[in-house]
């Protein structure tokens, strides 16, 4: 059965008790409300508050209603310090006050508010303004997770999982730009499956792509971040490992060597394929100053090393039914 869904989390900060106690009182109904008596203690409880925010509340809230007058530290004050800390800075925070001027409203929207209500307080006006802000706040979530979503879609292969050749381009710039200026090598991996057409030809295209799918996902175990792999071409993969010198580079290829010489591929199909792999690599900067001169210089090194082992095969068959 699944749980009811959270009540949004409203924090009321305010000085004067009255009027703490009429928010609560006309918010409790449908929000989760906590409050705090000015500035210093709310800063404690979100946990900006220079306490290494061992006093941070469990979660979050969905926002803040902040009273602009109060002793110590006023509400103009407390807002830029709350949305000057990245994990709260999405908050919509409401300022409460009695000065409904053109120039307080103007220093509050200029520290971050989203809105003001106004004291003494007109009831339905605070819920509508509640529920309009955490619409917006919901919406603007959405709009986020939905982003983030298309960017893995645009960046991600179909069948693999890995990265497509578009993220491919674009990250491995990145990554030799930082390992040039952290002065740190970085390896690329050019991989190809041996006599792949042969699995094709025998079992068909359905079981061809899945045994591609079972391959990127030996890949996978063998990387962690920030190596990423992704799915070239077909049966062709490029992984980069930023940081990694000439010998960590064999060594990883030989772990996956290793990995997918200790797998049976399409064996919940009743098939147990025994894949090999040809690889070639290359090093930033030594082999290649920018990322498609080393791609190439790990194509010309993967295609020597099938040449290699096309010669040392006599038989060829590297894919075999277990």
């Amino acid at each position: 059965m699944d749980a009811p869904p959270r009540r949004p989390a409203i924090f009321v900060v305010d000085d004067e008790p009255a009027d703490v106690m009429i928010l609560v009182q006309t918010l409790k109904r449908d929000y989760d409300v906590a409050t705090a008596a000015n500035g210093p203690e709310a800063l404690e409880r979100l946990g900006c508050g220079g306490c290494s925010g061992r006093k941070r509340r469990a979660a979050l809230p969905d926002l803040i209603l902040l009273d602009v007058q109060m002793p110590a530290m006023d509400g103009f004050a407390v807002c830029r310090r709350i949305l000057a800390n990245p994990e709260l800075k999405d908050i919509p925070i409401l300022f409460l006050t009695s000065l409904d001027d053109v120039v307080c409203k103007t220093h509050g929207f200029e520290a971050g508010a989203v809105d003001y209500i106004t004291k003494p307080f007109h009831l339905p006006e605070v819920l509508a303004r509640v529920r309009t802000h955490l619409n917006l706040k919901r919406a603007r979530e959405e709009l986020r997770r939905n982003e983030q979503q298309f960017r893995r879609l645009a960046e991600t292969d179909d069948l693999t999982g890995l990265y497509n050749t578009r993220y491919l381009f674009q990250a491995l710039a990145g990554a030799v730009d930082r390992c040039a200026k952290e002065n740190q090598p970085l390896a690329s991996i050019f991989m190809d499956l041996d006599y792949f057409k042969r699995v094709v030809d025998t079992h068909g295209h359905l079981y061809g792509s899945l045994a591609i799918q079972e391959v990127a996902a030996t890949i996978q175990s063998c990387l962690s971040p920030p190596a990423f792999a992704v799915s070239y071409a077909g049966d062709e993969f490029v992984i980069v490992l930023p940081g990694a010198d000439k010998d960590a580079v064999l060594r990883k290829v030989v772990e996956i060597r290793d990995r997918m010489a200790a797998t049976a591929y399409l064996a919940k199909q009743g098939l147990a394929l025994a894949l090999g792999a040809s690889f070639g690599v290359a090093v930033f900067p030594e082999d290649g100053p920018d990322p498609r001169i080393l791609l190439a210089a790990a194509d010309r090194a993967l295609f020597e090393d099938k040449k290699r082992r096309k010669e040392n095969s006599p038989t060829g068959k590297d894919a075999r039914r277990g």
